[in-house]
């Protein structure tokens, strides 16, 4: 093959090799589909992971379905309870004072005639409304909280945890006299004393995993393409840290159901004439002796669905956890 022939051969080839480089390079076709392109790749496949995840515990997990079934039927009746025939909770009858339970007062009537009954879902419906929007409020800026810490590091992690140090040095009770003492005794109280009460604990869980995550690959990779810190943080670092924060907030659920029956039942929390579970079974102490039915039925409820929160939050603990799945 003569030099003219070696040259013409060489260049199809530089050319083909020039032409693939240009391909790929190009955001219209490349091979490399970029962030959106990961995204939308990647989403079929979390969706299946999501779905498997799901099935497997509910296979594997028997205690935590029955208590979430149990916990979304509280949740049923709280929101429908109005429809269901109940009655009205604040009906005064003369003839069902101290009344027992019977047909027409199913839980029996309380000391001005009411339905103790209808006053439970109601009571039930507004103490659970209060422990969903304060666990979730005190998720939202705990997790914000951890995020930032576990992500920036240096003086601003050290910063925010001395300040959750602070709040954790709060006790709930004493917590909740002094907002009292600086706002009237009521509903808006009772959310924010639990939300600044766990608010450190979800910034504790929350540090951990994002200290982990911030070192990953795909989150330097991230960095690498120019995304921003607030947009690494809740679409990269975020989606991998939920799986704790689900777990701690099942049970801060049940802790802000404690935190406000306490805080009802020494009158800082739900005030007359409405009714949460901790008010309902402040009133029925004062006759406990002669009319139990007010404090057994409040009481029941309330210890029924901490326990179901707390078995649902340790099933998904267990189920989550390999170290604990074993056990």
């Amino acid at each position: 093959m003569t030099a003219k022939d070696e040259a013409s051969a060489r260049v199809p080839a530089a050319q083909g090799t020039a032409g693939g480089t240009v391909r790929d390079a190009s955001p219209v076709r490349g091979t490399a589909p970029g962030e959106a392109g990961l995204s939308r790749l990647a989403m079929p496949e979390r969706q299946a992971r999501r779905s498997n995840s799901l099935r497997r515990f509910v296979r594997r997990s028997p205690i935590g379905v029955v208590s979430a079934m149990l916990l979304i039927g509280a949740l049923v009746v709280a929101l429908v309870g109005p429809w269901l025939g109940t009655g009205d909770p604040e009906a005064l009858t003369a003839l069902a004072m101290f009344a027992e339970p019977s047909a027409d007062y199913p839980m029996g009537g309380d000391y001005l005639g009411r339905s103790v009954l209808a006053r439970l879902v109601t009571g039930l419906r507004i103490s659970l409304a209060l422990a969903v929007v304060s666990a979730l409020l005190a998720a939202a800026l705990g997790a914000l909280f951890g995020l930032v810490a576990g992500y920036a590091g240096g003086i601003v992690d050290e910063g925010i945890g001395r300040f959750t140090d602070i709040l954790f040095a709060f006790p709930t009770i004493l917590l909740g006299l002094l907002v009292a003492a600086v706002m009237d005794p009521g509903t808006p109280g009772v959310v924010l004393t639990i939300v600044i009460a766990t608010i450190p604990v979800f910034a504790r869980v929350a540090r951990g995993p994002t200290l982990s995550v911030r070192a990953t690959e795909y989150t330097t990779a991230a960095r690498v393409i120019g995304a921003s810190p607030p947009r690494i943080l809740f679409r990269y670092v975020l989606p991998n840290i939920t799986t704790p924060l689900l777990v701690q907030l099942a049970f801060t659920l049940s802790g802000a159901l404690i935190a406000e029956g306490g805080l009802s039942f020494l009158g800082l929390g739900v005030q007359p004439p409405q009714a949460s579970l901790g008010s309902l079974i402040r009133d029925g102490k004062t006759y406990m002796e002669l009319a139990p039915w007010m404090m057994l039925f409040p009481g029941l409820t309330l210890a029924a669905a901490i326990l179901a929160i707390n078995l649902l939050g340790d099933e998904l603990q267990q189920f989550t956890d390999p170290r604990l799945r074993g056990r």
